[in-house]
């Protein structure tokens, strides 16, 4: 047995090990509760609330002035509408910036009517990561499942659909927050603990059991912030790791032909000679 063939059977053994192991977790029915709104319903529960830089559509039997007129909610939370002037919509809802535009509008109008609709879902997004073929954030609507995240981002051959893992976060989600007294945890991870008043929650979603056979309990409707990590398959992580192992001998491989050119190159100016595309470029000589 040569030593090639040696090498190829421990990495088919260490494969198996870790398939075995990755195997080896249960899913847990009580992380999927935390991720269930109360009641289930098959609209989200949520109320979207407008922030920069959404934007909304405003019509009006009566208020010719605000009549079809869009806005895309500024930086300071504002809209500037005609005869209206300036109004406040950041973190309210649809309902609520049409009682704003009405008691605005009474001022010019006895019949006063405003509609507001959300045309443009900017502000509040959920992030997919890992081994899919369109990572990245995608805009909140207040009505995203799991399953439709996923059918958009589409996971690669590499990824691993039977261990999905979505994430829920502490706040504050956005903006960050200072740490006066960093724990041990921090220290070694960068990674702050849940506190008890303010927990994250973790699940491990089966894909492929919702698209062979139809099991959809766990398609959760997703909230602004949510993290999906698809992450990849016992094979794939061993092909990464082998590659990541044998990169630096690529780079320095690399990095020998690189000197190689400039060495060249370097040879030619001094002679006054023009390049020989058809030269060998493997063969280097230096005087």
């Amino acid at each position: 047995m040569n030593m090639r063939t040696g090498n190829l059977k421990k990495v088919v053994v260490l494969v198996c090990l870790l398939s075995c192991c990755g195997l080896m977790g249960c899913y847990n029915a009580d992380e999927v509760k935390q991720f269930l709104l109360k009641p289930r319903r098959q609209v989200s529960g949520l109320e979207y609330r407008v922030y920069p830089p959404d934007m909304i559509s405003i019509d009006s039997l009566h208020v010719q002035e605000i009549q079809g007129v869009r806005q895309r909610v500024r930086p300071d939370g504002k809209i500037n509408l005609p005869l209206l002037g300036e109004i406040s919509v950041a973190g309210k809802t649809p309902s609520e910036i049409e009682k704003l535009l009405t008691e605005a509008a009474k001022d010019y109008y006895e019949q006063v009517d405003a509609t507001v609709q959300v045309v443009g879902y900017n502000s509040q997004r959920f992030y997919v990561f890992g081994h899919v073929s369109s990572p990245g954030p995608f805009a909140w609507t207040g009505h995203d499942t799991l399953l439709d995240v996923l059918s958009m981002a589409r996971p690669t051959s590499m990824a691993w659909p039977e261990r999905i893992i979505v994430v829920r976060g502490t706040t504050p989600q956005e903006g960050g927050c200072a740490t006066t007294q960093p724990s041990g945890q921090y220290r070694m991870t960068g990674v702050h603990p849940p506190g008890e008043d303010n927990p994250r929650y973790k699940m491990t979603i089966n894909l492929m059991a919702m698209v062979q056979s139809g099991d959809l309990a766990n398609n959760i409707l997703l909230k602004p912030n949510d993290i999906i990590y698809v992450q990849p398959n016992p094979f794939a992580r061993v092909a990464l790791a082998v590659n990541k192992i044998f990169s630096p001998v690529r780079a320095s491989a690399d990095g020998l032909g690189d000197f190689r050119e400039l060495v060249r190159q370097v040879r030619w100016i001094d002679d006054g000679q023009p390049r020989d595309e058809g030269g060998d470029r493997d063969t280097l000589i230096v005087r």
